[in-house]
């Protein structure tokens, strides 16, 4: 995982349908795909392989998917996909236990979140973390500190080149983001 973010550290996150022909023709080699249904999955990550993207999918953000281990399971069968993506510890752990790449998303708003993002690290070790929103260089450095060997991937509230560069220069790995014109 760390050698894909190295080579591809701006990630083309789409949360509708219009935008995937977009990232099917930028630069970006990995995609976020937050959107979707179970109906519709199949043909969203064939067409972004087709232009050959890596695709993860946010499992949280997809309908018709329940929060149960067990789509790991049905998702790796029915889906060659490149990765998941998700905030749930007890599906990373599935994901890990079937050799399933994985993300696992937190969402920092406080002190609370941070200790219990450590706690769920202490569980399972997912290939790489997403911190959210991606704009927060102390605590990049922090889980850095703690887990220097998993990679991390900004997103969210991420808009500027500045901010790519800042993320990037105290640690993150990547960047994801639904701008286009970070793209």
């Amino acid at each position: 995982m760390r050698d894909l973010l190295e080579i591809n550290p701006i990630i083309g996150a789409i949360k509708n349908d219009c935008e995937i022909e977009e990232v099917a023709k930028s630069d970006c080699d990995i995609v976020f795909l937050l959107n979707g249904d179970i109906l519709t999955l199949k043909n969203k990550i064939d067409f972004l392989h087709k232009h050959n993207k890596k695709v993860f999918i946010h499992l949280d953000m997809i309908s018709g998917i329940s929060s149960s281990p067990v789509i790991v399971d049905y998702i790796k069968r029915e889906f060659e996909l490149d990765g998941i993506i998700t905030t749930k510890t007890n599906i990373v752990k599935r994901a890990l236990e079937l050799d399933l790449k994985v993300i696992q998303r937190f969402f920092f708003i406080d002190s609370i979140s941070v200790e219990n993002a450590i706690e769920s690290l202490r569980k399972v070790k997912p290939q790489a973390i997403e911190i959210m929103p991606g704009i927060i260089p102390k605590l990049i450095k922090r889980i850095n500190k703690v887990y220097p060997n998993i990679p991390i991937i900004c997103g969210g509230l991420i808009d500027e080149k500045e901010e790519i560069i800042t993320v990037l220069s105290v640690g993150a790995m990547a960047v994801s983001t639904t701008d286009k014109n970070m793209w």
